[in-house]
């Protein structure tokens, strides 16, 4: 791809970084290698594409991720950066990612805003009308209802239209910034090609990234939590039952032989551990799906 870019744009385009040019866009593969396009030789169509295909390295915008938690996570996401910027007890963690119809002027308010509706977000502008909120201290189950009101007091409030997309549960430790490398191109492609809902999860998103962006859809992108709860084969018997008994919890307990509040107690620690309330449909059909793609890649 880089090279058709070179080929394409020529001595418009450079693998050369440097932080202090302001008169290229900048971006990053998703194997982290940085390339430049002279701004006066992209078409807004040209730059809007780029935009979904890569991340932005947007050299003002990170000068307004300032305080020296945003800059950490700022340089561990984007950057080379190898400190791990979560705090210490930090166990899991959440990226929401949201895209807005137009900049705001008010960005200290709009953040302002946003950190009402969270415990302990970080909050990073990747470009004027792109940001991640890191939520240090998830809720197990994200409350998608409660972030839908908060999206529309910012819409009302700041009159831009947003579109969310709420990330897996995460394991915090040295393989987040791989999980939300993988994470962040699923939630592009779907804000590319998909209907744009307001506010979308990732277990609702993967029906969507089958149709839309096939290639992208391995068991990389899962939740490390998900992946290690479907390897004891007691959960995984208790979840293949529990779909194939269609939700029902009777049904289900009677199959395996268990007391019902056995099966509730079993069901209730899948949820803590991967945040995915499988008593959902929308929930369960992520489950099935992602124990398919589990099974089909471990052969």
């Amino acid at each position: 791809m880089l090279k058709k870019l070179e080929n394409y744009f020529q001595t418009a385009f450079t693998t050369t970084y440097n932080a202090q040019d302001n008169s290229k866009y900048w971006f990053m593969t998703e194997d982290n290698c940085k390339f430049g396009i002279v701004k006066t030789a992209l078409s807004d169509a040209e730059r809007n594409l780029l935009l979904t295909l890569f991340l932005p390295i947007d050299n003002t915008i990170n000068g307004q991720n300032n305080s020296s938690v945003q800059q950490k996570w700022y340089d561990f996401l984007n950057n080379d950066g190898k400190e791990l910027p979560f705090l210490q007890g930090v166990k899991t963690l959440r990226f929401c990612y949201f895209y807005l119809k137009q900049p705001i002027d008010d960005l200290h308010n709009f953040k302002e805003a946003i950190t009402g509706g969270f415990q302990q977000p970080v909050i990073l502008m990747m470009d004027d009308t792109h940001g991640i909120i890191v939520d240090e201290k998830p809720q197990v189950v994200f409350d998608k209802e409660a972030f839908s009101q908060l999206s529309d007091t910012l819409t009302s409030d700041f009159f831009v239209k947003i579109y969310s997309y709420i990330g897996q549960l995460h394991q915090a430790d040295l393989f987040v910034k791989e999980k939300f490398s993988y994470e962040y191109q699923c939630f592009k492609a779907i804000h590319r090609f998909a209907d744009r809902e307001k506010s979308l999860t990732f277990h609702e998103a993967l029906p969507l990234l089958l149709i839309h962006a096939p290639s992208l859809v391995n068991k990389n992108i899962l939740s490390n939590l998900f992946v290690e709860s479907m390897q004891g084969e007691e959960m995984l018997d208790t979840i293949q039952v529990f779909l194939q008994c269609n939700l029902n919890a009777s049904s289900t307990a009677k199959k395996l032989y268990i007391h019902r509040n056995s099966l509730q107690y079993r069901l209730d620690k899948f949820i803590e551990n991967t945040g995915i309330d499988i008593r959902s449909f929308a929930n369960a059909a992520f489950v099935s799906l992602a124990m398919l793609l589990l099974k089909s890649e471990n052969y």
